[in-house]
């Protein structure tokens, strides 16, 4: 009997076919599509294209994580080196290595939730950068006009801001911007409604929130984004995320917190009832009051009155009538002897100017001579013989022609010899 012997065929593979084979063997199995693992966090590190990367350790056991940027960007809580965490994703293997590693979709810290985890380190950093400060508070005005609503339109939120609103003080009005308030794209909803709102003039205060729900639910009034677009509005914001006793990042950033959004239209708007009855009261002290000053000016009359008896009261009268009269009496002299003053004062400055008159002058036997052109003649020098001059007498002018000079003490014998024709005028 002869024997036979098989060689086996001799196959050779590259490196990257037994990579690629144990890639797809990998991925292929059903229990590796979407596992979580536990341990501590190393060489972590994050690239400049957002991607992180870090290995997780349990005693001498390590596996890679890679959480590239799409799940990275979604991802609430990012742990640091040394923290015990739970990492979900998917184990897949890195063929530029021949390592093997878990593509990370998730990572929740161990011990502390990772909302939990994510809330604190926002509102530390928020809280560093002052945006809780007091000082940036702004009051809430006492009687508002209009109230903006941002929050969902089906939500029992928006319902109840209404109807409150009717009951305590139905001079507001209301109006909705609605949005999301939770899920995917809520946070960036919200802040828009707020800057749209901003962009009014004729909105006075702000409500933000909606009803109750788990911490999952209100995560949006949590988020950054949301924060910050509370804090750049100029009108005052109220936040009103529907619970009583955690706050929401939005609760620490806001001008005031209310618990519920009904709550919020109680510290925005006062209570028509209350506004009545302060009305009334202040309808009875003053009528109170007016009535008080009347009684107390007729208290006071009566009291004159009293003390003045009509007869009194007539010799009173009677003593006015007399003073008057005086002071008539006594006017009607001052005014006499002050036109008598004037008048003599008048007749001695007439006096004066008569005798200071060109005219008295004349009267007195003096005349005045001119030239044919009006000019006053003073001296002999002025005029010629032959020239003609005019004489001016009290009664009437003199027309005249010059014959001769004569010395100033050397009286005139020659006969004057007038112009034919000339006459006195």
């Amino acid at each position: 009997m002869q024997l036979e012997f098989s060689i086996p065929t001799k196959v050779i593979r590259s490196v990257s076919e037994i990579t690629n084979l144990l890639k797809r063997l990998i991925e292929k199995e059903p229990e590796f599509q979407n596992v979580w693992v536990q341990g501590e966090v190393s060489n972590y590190s994050k690239s400049s294209a957002g991607h992180v990367y870090f290995t997780l350790k349990e005693d001498n056991h390590q596996i890679s994580v890679a959480i590239f940027r799409s799940n990275a960007s979604q991802i609430k809580f990012l742990p640091k080196n040394g923290e015990e965490v739970i990492i979900q994703g998917q184990v897949s293997l890195y063929s530029a290595r021949g390592q093997y590693q878990i593509i990370g979709r998730n990572v929740e810290p161990v011990g502390i939730g990772a909302l939990q985890r994510a809330f604190e380190a926002l509102k530390q950093q928020l809280s560093n950068e002052g945006l809780f400060d007091e000082a940036h508070k702004k009051p809430l005005p006492k009687f508002p006009k209009k109230i903006g609503v941002v929050t969902s339109a089906t939500g029992a939120a928006f319902q109840d801001i209404c109807e409150q609103s009717r009951k305590r003080y139905p001079l507001a009005e209301v109006l909705l911007h609605p949005s999301l308030v939770q899920g995917d794209g809520a946070a960036q909803e919200i802040a828009e409604a707020l800057q749209a709102m901003n962009q009014r003039d004729d909105i006075d205060v702000l409500i933000v929130g909606r009803g109750g729900g788990s911490i999952e639910d209100l995560w949006a009034f949590n988020e950054e984004l949301v924060a910050r677009a509370i804090f750049a509005s100029t009108i005052p914001v109220v936040s009103a995320v529907g619970h009583e006793t955690d706050y929401t990042i939005s609760d620490m950033v806001a001008d005031h917190r209310a618990p519920t959004p009904s709550a919020a239209i109680e510290h925005i708007v006062p209570d028509q009832d209350e506004l009545f009855t302060r009305l009334n009261s202040l309808d009875t002290w003053l009528r109170t009051t007016i009535q008080n000053q009347l009684n107390g000016h007729e208290a006071r009359i009566q009291d004159l009155e009293t003390r003045l008896a009509p007869e009194q009261r007539k010799g009173e009268i009677y003593q006015l009538y007399q003073t008057v009269d005086n002071l008539d009496l006594a006017c009607r002299s001052a005014i006499g002897r002050n036109l008598s003053d004037s008048e003599n004062r008048l007749h001695t400055l007439a006096q004066r100017l008569d005798a200071l008159s060109p005219l008295a002058t004349l009267k007195r036997g003096y005349s005045i001579s001119r030239k044919t052109d009006g000019e006053v003649l003073t001296d002999a020098e002025q005029v010629s013989v032959g020239d003609r001059i005019e004489v001016q007498l009290v009664q009437g002018h003199l027309a005249c022609r010059v014959e001769e000079f004569l010395s100033e003490h050397q009286p005139s014998n020659k006969e004057t010899d007038f112009p034919k024709n000339g006459d006195k005028t």
